[in-house]
């Protein structure tokens, strides 16, 4: 999942910076253990952190390097060259950071959660930026241009504070987003009439137990038995399949495609 952020300014050195990033499960999502709307990455998965860097027109060299710190970190990891960027050219500039797995001191990341700050430096070539001294961004022409830093953070627009997922949360996150969609659907087609369809008795069923485990799932994973809340997603998933399933012969035999097609088209 790709997230864009822009940054419009006066700068001295550019005229945009957009931030791109990639590699997240889930952004703005509402993670009901952590309480809190979360960006949501699994352990051991890679984010990659893109800036697409515009150069405004001052004739000059830019050397662009990059670092990203979780509240983890205690120092940045950055990119490991300068890119170099001249007058009225975009290009991007991307750093890779792998969260860590759930092992050793990280083996509670997945239990709260957490923030990051990235900052783009501009600078001379092979410096290094002091992030003790904070991050300004000038606006000065040549010849007088200093280092500059833009930061990004966890807290800006569009982002969010990270949860980091152990793969019980991911496979959780997964099974309930497929099922509440068939359920939802289901729900307001077979709930909406006083009297059951014919032919309808094993889909209501199998619907009324998918949201029975669906209820059993939220409770579980709210506390923090994420796999006891992977198997009630699960099984949620696969009684909403059924219940889908079951409608196959409904009307003259049509088949499941169809007929779910109709079902699921008339609440749109």
């Amino acid at each position: 999942m790709a997230v864009p952020m822009s940054v419009q300014r006066a700068h001295g050195d550019d005229t945009n910076e957009t931030l791109n990033i990639t590699g997240l499960l889930a952004r703005g999502t509402y993670d009901s253990y952590l309480a809190n709307t979360v960006d949501a990455v699994q352990a051991g998965n890679t984010m990659t952190f893109n800036v697409i860097f515009t150069a405004n027109t001052y004739v000059y060299q830019r050397n662009l390097t990059m670092g990203v710190k979780f509240d983890w970190m205690t120092n940045y990891q950055n990119t490991t060259t300068d890119t170099a960027v001249y007058a009225g050219q975009t290009l991007t500039v991307s750093l890779p950071y792998t969260i860590p797995a759930l092992a050793g001191q990280y083996s509670a990341l997945n239990l709260q959660t957490h923030t990051w700050t990235l900052q783009l430096w501009d600078m001379a070539e092979g410096a290094t930026w002091n992030a003790n001294n904070g991050c300004f961004d000038f606006n000065q022409a040549p010849p007088n241009v200093q280092p500059m830093c833009r930061s990004f953070t966890s807290s800006s627009y569009p982002y969010h504070v990270l949860a980091v997922y152990a793969s019980a949360q991911t496979n959780s996150y997964n099974s309930k987003l497929q099922a509440s969609a068939i359920i939802t659907s289901l729900n307001n087609v077979l709930g909406s009439t006083n009297q059951p369809a014919p032919g309808t008795s094993a889909a209501l069923a199998s619907l009324a137990q998918a949201n029975t485990q669906m209820s059993l799932a939220n409770n579980a994973y709210s506390l923090g038995d994420f796999n006891t809340a992977q198997t009630d997603y699960q099984n949620a998933l696969n009684d909403a399949n059924a219940a889908q399933s079951s409608l196959a012969t409904i009307g003259g035999g049509t088949d499941t495609a169809t007929f779910t097609s109709i079902w699921l088209d008339s609440v749109e």
